[in-house]
This record gives C-alpha cells, structure tokens and sequence, in this order.
C-alpha cells in the first residue's frame, strides 16, 4: 500500500510538471532526439514528435544531442520563445551552411524577434559550438527589430554583411560574435542593441579632445553617453550625451568634444543607448593632454615674421609646421626642450593670404592655430 501510493504521487508530480511546462509554452515544447538535419520533408526526422514551426511563437525547442544538427530551415522565435542547445554530458554543435538563398525566408537562419519579450538562445554547456563558418550571406543567428512597417536584421554569428532592412543589404561589417560560437553563452533579443557602430575616434587639438563616430545602422536607437575615465577605466564620469537619430539605414556621422580634458592620460568610450534603455559599449580610446599645453601664435596678422610661443612639460618635444589651406607644408621645424620656449618663423617669402600653424606634440596631440599673413 505504502509503496502504490509512492508511485501515484511520481507520477502525479511528473504530470505537474509536465503540465507546468505545457502552460509556460502555449506554443509546444520540441525535443531534438538525435543529430542530422534539422528539417525534413517527412516525419519528424530528429524531432521526438513534431518539428518545430517556422514561426516558433511562446515555444521551447531542446536541441540536446551528442553530435551535428544542420540548420536547413529558416525559424523565428518570437514571445518569449527560447532555444537550448546543449546539456550534461553531450556535445552538441548546430551547424550552419550556404542557403544561397537571396532573402530569409528561404535562409538557413534562426531569428530573435526583439518584440520587448525575453526571446533567447541559451548554450547550456563548455562543449556546446554555433559553426556557421559555411554560412552564406542571409544565413546564421540574427535578432530582428520591427518599427515603421519595416524590419531590421542583425546578424550575431555568421559571416558579413551584419545587417538589413528587409532583405536589402544596410551594413557590410562582421557578426557580432563572428562565425563561430563555443561555450556558456546567452543571446538575447531584447538585450541585442540594435545600432551598428562603424567606428569611434578621439583626437586631441588645441588642449580639447575631439570625439567623433559614425553608425551603419540604428532602429529605436535614443541617444549616445560620451564617458571619460583618467584612471585606467576603473571608474567613468559622464562628461556628455548626443542624441541619436532613432532609425536610420545611411552612414550618420556624430561627434562631441571635451573642452577640459584632465591633464595627463584620459580614455574615452560611448554607451550606445536604444529607446527600450538597453546599452552596449563601444571600443575604448586613449587620448594624452599635456605635453604641449596652450600656443600663442603672434603677431597675428604679421607680414615679416610670427613668434610662437609653447606651454607645457619642459622636456617634451614638438614639430611645428606652416601650412597652407591647400594643405601643402610651407615650413617644418622640429623643437626639443618645447614646453616654455618660443619659436620665430619667417613669412616674409609667403604670399598674403590665411595660413596654419600646426604644432604637434611627440605623444601625437595637436593643435592648429589660424594667422593671417599681409603685405
């Protein structure tokens, strides 16, 4: 008797789960029981009932298997939708190969809807491997985001292009997290910032620091946080922020410049914000002030001659140059022992016109000073 009743209440308490499980996912749950590819024209092929469907709305798919399944479909999951790769004891790799296909709904690719839900993909394992190093362009593992009756594609691992408007090419840089992918990894739909960064730059002219980059491509993108940080990146001070276009398929160019750049080395990143409040870093930049501190460049206008006069560090070195607005260099002196000295150029020779002067310090810092030349 003690032992009937033992068993009635496993099975009532795996019918719990089961239960429990089935009301999580209204849209199924589908377990993965053994490799080969991962869509066939009949049966459930390596599907324990069901393969899933190509739109995986609220569902679970398990893939847990000791060995390769070939993505030769196209999935989305949307609505808190989720894909587990991996587990005890198995080393599974999804492999992705060339679709050749000329859009997604033909690609071999699984796409996140970022539809303000926790879809996800987990790798649940160290032995758990993404490979789409045979991808083809539309093909691999993407996140989408939807505003304006258009949809944008973000590709996390494959090969380039990393993103689209539709099934039209926007940006030709690398995925997110290249071809390959091993490991413990969590992607998230949500979490994906949609804003391709081409590239960050920071420059130091005229004691301040010029920030400026430029964006591939933005969806529901809000605003940039310019930070600094004059200690190695163990803390960051927010010195400013730019708004971001919102969305935008063309190459947009911002910047911003720290007029009071601490003396000494100052590293600079950017938090890309998007209208949901998600945030991704950008690359980090070191910039050095203070070798050169201010120029005087005088007489200004001056017809004979100009004096000009360095502040700074002593024992640093400078290159000064005349350059015209043609961008030819007129006159180059180079100046050890730089910081408090002043140097006299002859302009006599030079036709009357607006000339610059551009000092640059050995730790690459400049500054350009505008004079106007008489006669």
């Amino acid at each position: 008797m003690k032992q009937l009743y033992s068993g009635a209440l496993v099975v009532l308490t795996l019918t719990f789960l089961s239960l429990s499980a089935s009301a999580q996912y209204a849209g199924g749950i589908y377990y993965a029981v053994q490799p080969g590819n991962w869509h066939t024209t009949a049966g459930p092929g390596i599907w324990q009932s069901a393969e899933p469907p190509a739109n995986c709305v609220n569902c679970q798919i398990i893939i847990n298997v000791n060995g390769v399944v070939n993505l030769n479909t196209n999935v989305t999951l949307s609505s808190v939708s989720e894909l587990v790769l991996g587990g005890a004891g198995n080393s599974t790799v999804l492999s992705i190969g060339n679709s050749n296909a000329s859009g997604f709904a033909n690609s071999y690719s699984i796409i996140m809807a970022n539809d303000g839900t926790d879809t996800k993909l987990v790798m649940s394992n160290s032995s758990t491997t993404i490979n789409a190093a045979g991808a083809g362009t539309y093909d691999g593992i993407l996140t989408s985001f939807t505003s304006g009756g258009s949809t944008t594609y973000f590709k996390q691992v494959g090969l380039a292009p990393n993103g689209f408007v539709g099934n039209t090419i926007a940006s030709s840089g690398n995925a997110s997290y290249g071809d390959v992918l091993a490991g413990l990894e969590n992607l998230n739909a949500q979490g994906t910032l949609p804003i391709i960064l081409a590239n960050f730059s920071a420059v130091a002219a005229n004691g301040a620091v010029d920030l400026s980059w430029t964006t591939d491509l933005e969806a529901n993108s809000d605003h940039f946080t310019v930070q600094s940080s004059t200690n190695a990146g163990s803390s960051w001070n927010t010195i400013g922020t730019v708004p971001a276009a919102g969305n935008s398929t063309a190459a947009l160019n911002y910047s911003f410049t720290d007029s009071r750049p601490a003396t000494g080395t100052s590293e600079y990143r950017l938090v890309l914000v998007d209208r949901d409040g998600n945030t991704a870093y950008s690359a980090v930049k070191a910039v050095r002030i203070g070798t050169i501190g201010a120029v005087n460049v005088y007489p200004n206008p001056a017809s004979d001659y100009i004096n000009v006069t360095l502040t700074g560090e002593a024992a640093v070195s400078a290159n000064i140059r005349l350059v015209n607005l043609a961008g030819q260099v007129l006159m180059e002196k180079s100046v050890s022992n730089a910081g408090g000295t002043t140097v006299a150029l002859a302009i006599s020779a030079y036709p009357a016109g607006n000339y610059m002067v551009v000092i640059t310090g050995s730790d690459g810092s400049k500054q350009v000073n505008k004079i106007l030349i008489t006669k």
